[in-house]
């Protein structure tokens, strides 16, 4: 099995049980970085052509906006195809209870074909909320299969090694 880990991670501030503070790594990032170790797997960080804004309400402002509109933001994107993995361990922070728009954007790009993906998400309360539905649908209609997936709590990336682990069949 030939893994790629793709992710994308909001880094500045961010909140921990609802007070926001400032991150010099994101919580997705964090994750994404230890499914890479334990896996072996490659690994690739979505970017966004227009960085969102550092400072949390003004991101929260953006992404509400473009999870209304339906918006793709496009994405700096150096991968030309996915043929070369078996597995993509897709990670992203859950934003208005879905994914972020650029995750969309990167779904949308790539032929799924007999590829597995394993979601993950941080989050601050929780839970895929809707993503995991809509992330399904997405790929699904992409020709992938999509497996449970892990949910993280933002202040408890430091320390979700086991959760990790387990999620991956490594315990």
């Amino acid at each position: 099995m030939r893994g790629l880990v793709v992710y994308y991670s909001h880094e500045g501030q961010g909140t921990i049980d609802f007070n926001v503070k400032q991150f010099a790594k994101g919580h997705t990032r964090i994750v994404a970085e230890k499914i890479a170790d334990l896996t072996g797997s490659d690994i690739l960080r979505i970017v966004p052509k227009e960085p969102y804004p550092v400072e949390y309400e003004a991101c929260c402002e953006r992404a509400k906006a473009e999870y209304e509109s339906g918006a793709r933001p496009e994405i700096n994107m150096p991968l030309e195809s996915i043929d070369a993995y078996d597995t993509v361990f897709l990670g992203f922070p859950i934003w208005y209870r879905s994914y972020p728009r650029v995750i969309a954007t990167f779904v949308e790009k790539f032929d799924f074909s007999g590829k597995k993906v394993m979601p993950f998400c941080t989050n601050e309360e929780g839970g895929f909320g809707m993503a995991d539905m809509q992330l399904a649908s997405a790929i699904k209609a992409k020709g992938g299969t999509v497996a449970e997936g892990l949910s993280i709590r933002g202040k408890r990336v430091d320390g979700c090694d086991g959760a990790v682990r387990s999620w991956l069949g490594m315990e």
